[in-house]
């Protein structure tokens, strides 16, 4: 056996293959949820996920009071940004496996963790922390170039998500909450490059559901939209195209459209950047900090551009 260290995980090579070996960094009862998810999953025919290994009858193991999983080394690929026929089959394989866990129910003894209703709440504690992070930095005599870019955009930011709010409110998110409660459908919630695998077979393969829970299909769908438009300069088309082969497989609603407006508005990457500097590391890595939000910044006119033609189309 064969033990090769990395940054967050352990590769370990043995006669029956290949596995992937993961200290958590959250409690046994998440695991126990996030296992009874994937068995759900495959049980309901989406097998393309990091199944757990059991240890016994359970799927973890302690030592030396962490915990840790394991899964099979799944091999093969991160998806090609540019290639549009490979967005359409992930976002088929993110509405198939949405599909696939409606109904999910937690066996007994295992707690529900659930999202589902939190979305406005979240947002306007987060358009607070946009307010009380601008008077932490105006209070600094001596200001510096990140303080300053923060400064000149952090009012149009919670512009952003004061609006974002309120699309919430106008357009049915709490009845679609409620409809979603009855469904009982699931979303992976971290659904991106790195958890995405294109294996020899050119089949998506989805990794990683530590995040998992109860949530809005929608917000997975426009999560996943962030993450590959931000590397597209917001192209509205490749969007489109991403919504339609979803719709094709999973039949978005009239009102989902709509919500999506909210979630895609909503500058959550410029909060985490924000939010991480100034609560947790005040003056160190300015420059790495400093250059995150430049990009983030220089990229909202394309965002902006964006979201115009999404609303026009869907509200």
């Amino acid at each position: 056996m064969k033990i090769i260290p990395r940054k967050r995980y352990y590769i370990v090579k043995t006669d029956k293959g290949t596995f992937y070996l993961k200290r958590i960094d959250y409690n046994t009862s998440q695991i126990l949820f996030i296992h009874n998810v994937k068995e759900y999953l495959v049980y309901r025919g989406f097998k393309n996920i990091d199944r757990y290994i059991m240890a016994g009858k359970i799927p973890y193991v302690e030592h030396d009071k962490d915990i840790y999983t394991m899964t099979k080394w799944i091999k093969g690929r991160k998806y090609d940004i540019n290639n549009s026929s490979e967005l359409k089959k992930l976002a088929i394989a993110l509405a198939r496996f949405h599909n696939a866990s409606k109904g999910y129910i937690p066996m007994k003894g295992i707690k529900c963790i659930s999202n589902i209703g939190r979305l406005q709440e979240d947002y306007l504690e987060k358009c607070q922390d946009y307010i009380y992070i601008k008077s932490l930095v105006k209070m600094r005599t001596i200001k510096s170039k990140i303080d300053d870019l923060y400064l000149n955009n952090v009012n149009k930011l919670y512009d952003m998500g004061i609006e974002a709010v309120k699309m919430l409110q106008k357009n049915g998110y709490f009845e679609l909450c409620n409809n979603a409660i009855k469904e009982k459908s699931l979303c992976h919630n971290n659904y991106n490059s790195n958890n995405i695998i294109i294996d020899k077979n050119g089949e998506v393969n989805i990794l990683n559901f530590d995040n998992c829970k109860f949530e809005l299909r929608c917000y997975d769908i426009a999560n996943f939209i962030i993450d590959v438009m931000e590397r597209l300069n917001w192209d509205f088309d490749k969007a489109l195209n991403i919504l339609k082969a979803y719709d094709y497989v999973g039949n978005l609603e009239e009102i989902e459209y709509k919500l999506m407006a909210s979630f895609l508005q909503f500058p959550k990457d410029i909060w985490n950047i924000a939010t991480k500097y100034y609560y947790e590391e005040y003056d160190f890595h300015k420059d790495k900090y400093y250059n995150k939000l430049k990009s983030k910044i220089e990229k909202l006119p394309y965002k902006v551009e964006f979201l115009n033609k999404y609303k026009n189309e869907f509200l």
